[in-house]
């Protein structure tokens, strides 16, 4: 479209006069008159999300450059308290310890598949093993960690620098899972000849499709090593990138999770330390003596100064004392406790004083609360402030546990649930685990059977309810008197909220408690619950 054709209907336009509204003449035919003209055809003109010319400026069509948003968002982390204590907590909270496995294969869908299973045996197999492999040294490349550590470092660096690459291996027969920071993922000097036909661009090779094929990591100032994407043999992801932020959908790499206010947290800093630093500088200064004009200038201290002289001896140095015998330095004002000054005429004693403090906290609290808010968890969780009401508590409450199911499901697609696929096949081939009908559903390619023994998900400890009583009440209330014997949690789920290890081992070390007290002669009586939280 041209400017002939966005201005065509202006040409329609019949003016006899200029019109006035409030003495105020107005030319713009885009204007209603009501005295002289009037519309002929209606004009057309783009939308660009500007109403009146020039109040938005020119439009701005952003590209990332990754390095230098990494590297802000990294000297951010490391210089602005708020960054670093919100994006910590939200490790703290998303993570804990390590997110831990329930396994879910879909039993009732194998069956129509013709294969049967036994799923709780499966289940405990499998979770047993996969938490002794998770806390072990040998599931980390460098076995000084472990795959729980690992969770936490990918989670936290895929969030202040936009992505990090996950990379399993097999040594010994045994998964080991390394996380490199993206920062070393980059294009290579020289294309190597594998990689003929496929595009290279920000460190990761796709093929026409758009599908990873292989990632290319700088391991010293000109090697590089090509990591592929997805092993030959199994057909599995063995190399993937974790992200903390996405930008646009032909962006590849992620983008920082702070990025929008990067600028902002160093002017908050800036800020800051200004305030901090003026503070100091202030109380350094007791007071200062102000002169009016037909004052004498005299000091009001004069009679407390003392000034250091030496009489040019090089033998002895003759300084003042005062009365207990104490040197006296060049500017050193000896003063007792609550000394009375007979002040000159005209001069006054006056402390310096500022108000800038009185508004730092305002200030500050109103730009971090934008920051958590762009972070999506509340303020009161990030900073540890719960000081609020019961219902502004509970929304908060209610807020941050939305934000953590979501946030840990995204987590667990794209970090845990890939490690898990990778680690269960190799468990399956090793005899380990037994799954009916899992080999030849590889080998003759039926997704449904695999994806149903792989199907699992991952929990963590979850914000606590601020009354929790009332909570389940609630819900209570909701299922009617049809439902009232309805259980709402498992004993296990239970164990998961109050974080209290795991249930099978908790029941067998109870068990084993409770023939103890049997064999000492310990009575145990029966006791209803309500009776013991009554008293």
């Amino acid at each position: 479209m041209n400017a002939k054709d966005i201005f065509s209907g202006i040409a329609f336009w019949k003016k006899t006069e200029p019109t006035t509204t409030n003495k105020t003449v107005v030319n713009d035919p885009r204007a209603v008159s009501r005295q002289g003209g009037q519309w002929g055809q209606a004009y057309s003109l783009p939308y660009n999300g500007e109403k009146d010319l020039g109040e938005m400026g020119p439009a701005v069509n952003y590209w990332l450059d990754y390095d230098n948003l990494r590297t802000r968002s990294w000297q951010a982390y490391l210089d602005s308290d708020i960054a670093h204590t919100v994006l910590n907590k939200m490790t703290l909270w998303m993570i804990d310890e390590g997110l831990k496995l329930q396994a879910n294969p879909m039993d009732e869908l194998l069956e129509t598949e013709g294969f049967s299973m036994d799923a709780e045996k499966f289940n405990d197999n499998v979770e047993a093993r996969f938490k002794l492999w998770a806390e072990s040294s040998f599931s980390s490349h460098d076995e000084m960690s472990n795959l729980n550590s690992l969770s936490k470092e990918a989670y936290k660096n895929a969030k202040i620098g936009g992505d990090v690459l996950v990379v399993l291996r097999l040594k010994d027969g045994d998964v080991n899972v390394q996380v490199i920071d993206a920062a070393h993922v980059k294009n290579p000097f020289v294309i190597p000849a594998k990689s003929k036909g496929n595009k290279i661009k920000h460190g990761i090779e796709k093929n026409k499709k758009g599908k990873h094929i292989a990632y290319h990591v700088q391991t010293d100032t000109f090697d590089f090593e090509r990591i592929l994407a997805t092993n030959p043999q199994s057909g599995l992801e063995v190399a993937f990138l974790v992200y903390g932020g996405r930008f646009r959908i032909d962006n590849d790499r992620g983008m920082p999770a702070i990025s929008t206010s990067l600028e902002t947290l160093s002017k908050i800093d800036r800020y800051k330390e200004a305030a901090v630093g003026s503070a100091e500088e202030r109380q350094k200064i007791a007071f200062a003596i102000e002169h009016e004009q037909f004052s004498t200038g005299e000091s009001p201290l004069v009679g407390t100064l003392a000034s250091a002289f030496d009489a040019g001896n090089s033998t002895t140095s003759d300084l003042p004392v005062d009365e207990l015998g104490n040197q006296l330095a060049n500017t050193i004002s000896t003063t007792s406790n609550k000394n009375t000054y007979n002040m000159p005429l005209g001069s006054h004693l006056k402390s310096l004083e500022s108000k800038n403090e009185l508004y730092f906290k305002e200030f500050y609290s109103t730009n971090a609360d934008i920051f958590c808010a762009t972070m999506n968890i509340p303020p009161n969780v990030a900073f540890s402030l719960y000081h609020d009401s019961f219902s502004a508590s509970r929304t908060a409450t209610k807020d941050w546990e939305h934000t953590m199911i979501v946030e840990r499901k995204d987590f667990s697609f794209q970090f845990y649930c890939k490690i898990y696929v990778f680690w269960l096949h190799i468990e399956i081939l090793k005899q380990k685990v037994q799954a009916p009908g899992y080999l030849n559903a590889v080998s003759s390619k039926n997704r449904v059977v695999l994806q149903a023994y792989r199907n699992a998900r991952f929990t963590g400890a979850m914000f606590p309810h601020i009354d929790p009583e009332k909570e389940v009440r609630a819900e209570r209330l909701k299922l009617g008197a049809t439902g009232a014997d309805i259980n709402l949690t498992t004993a296990e789920r239970s164990t998961e909220v109050l974080n209290s290890g795991d249930l099978k081992s908790n029941q067998e070390q109870y068990a084993k408690e409770l023939d103890r007290s049997k064999s000492l002669g310990i009575k145990t009586e029966d006791v209803a619950v309500t009776e013991v939280l009554d008293s």
